[in-house]
């Protein structure tokens, strides 16, 4: 992940970070993080490896991804400050630069062009971070869609203005989906980025090694692709192709008739590139949008406590997935950026 980091930021965002972040050496088998610990910076591995430990070793899976030079752990710029319930642990003696957070928060702020760099950078490293868990994942795993739409708007559209949503809608061309209709094939090259209005997609992926080549061109595989979740409303599409300009990496399947949003990459390019106010948003929203989803991936895989649908809560029981009065309070506000981008596109919520 080296890459990313001193291909994406310049370098008076590195220097900037040098001088305010702090150096710590971590001994192999030490902790970085505890689980359920809310960490106060943003932790940049410099040397060595960690890795993100599941903290109920009875589980099939204990090693849930790791961590090398240039990638990050920490602040994973949640919409609210949700805990992981995992630990960080150094596999052998590294050296991370923690950036504290109030420090990162101000420079965000004050700094357009840096949050633009710097949240580019956070959405691609989570987007590869959040394939690596995938990859592994146990074949029986399928993502659960239950408040995955609520939070897919909160993280989206949380974080766009006004004047975002206007662009995007007069930029892009609504699609009609039949049901069992394949979207997108794996290892096709990207063209749009597309935001679920109704309806929903199913997502697979291949396992062992394709030929990216053949999959492009439907040729047959002797394995079956593996569904492993489901795109709803307020989902973005293709993020991850779209931040490394790279084949897309899963087929997409509507499984119902569904509507969305078909923004071109040839128009989001030269906007992204022209607006840095726009982009400093919009990556933030891929960034918690990835963010999200890695964070979905990781309560599933630990079968923390959680609200269903129909069960009895109880006063002293933490829930993840539950939100706060502020995060209601934002949500609110990003639902109705949904509802009024659907009612501007003629699309009944």
């Amino acid at each position: 992940m080296t890459e990313i980091i001193l291909r994406e930021l310049s370098s008076g965002d590195i220097d900037w970070m040098t001088l305010i972040g702090r150096k710590l050496n971590i001994a192999g088998g030490d902790r970085l993080l505890q689980p359920h610990e809310h960490p106060d910076a943003l932790y940049l591995i410099l040397e060595g490896e960690l890795a993100l430990i599941s903290s109920q070793p009875q589980h099939t899976v204990h090693r849930i991804a790791t961590y090398a030079s240039g990638d990050v752990t920490g602040l994973f710029f949640l919409p609210s400050d949700q805990p992981l319930p995992i630990a960080v642990t150094a596999l052998e003696d590294s050296l991370v630069l923690a950036i504290p957070q109030q420090a990162l928060a101000d420079k965000l702020h004050q700094d357009v062009g840096f949050s633009a760099r710097f949240y580019r950078a956070i959405a691609m490293l989570l987007s590869r971070q959040q394939w690596q868990i995938t990859a592994h994942l146990p074949k029986e795993f399928m993502l659960q869609s239950h408040l995955i739409m609520t939070k897919s708007i909160f993280s989206v559209f949380g974080c766009l203005f006004d004047s975002d949503m206007c662009w995007m809608t007069s930029a892009g061309k609504v699609k009609r989906l039949k049901e069992k209709e394949i979207y997108l094939r794996e290892g096709q090259p990207l063209e749009a980025l597309d935001i679920v209005l109704q309806g929903g997609l199913c997502l697979y992926i291949y396992e062992g090694k394709c030929n990216p080549l053949s999959l492009a061109f439907s040729t047959l595989q002797n394995n079956q692709p593996r569904r492993i979740a489901e795109a709803l409303p307020g989902e973005i599409l293709g993020v991850t192709a779209f931040l490394d300009m790279s084949p897309n990496v899963y087929m997409l399947k509507a499984n119902q008739e569904s509507l969305v949003l078909s923004i071109p990459i040839a128009a989001l390019t030269p906007k992204l590139q022209q607006d840095p106010g726009f982009a400093s948003r919009f990556y933030q929203a891929l960034a918690s949008l990835t963010a999200e989803r890695m964070f979905q991936i990781v309560i599933q895989l630990e079968d923390s406590a959680r609200y269903e649908p129909g069960c009895s809560l109880c006063d002293t029981q933490s829930y993840s997935g539950e939100l706060g009065v502020a995060d209601l309070q934002k949500l609110s506000l990003a639902r109705a950026r949904f509802n009024w981008m659907l009612q501007q596109l003629g699309v009944k919520g």
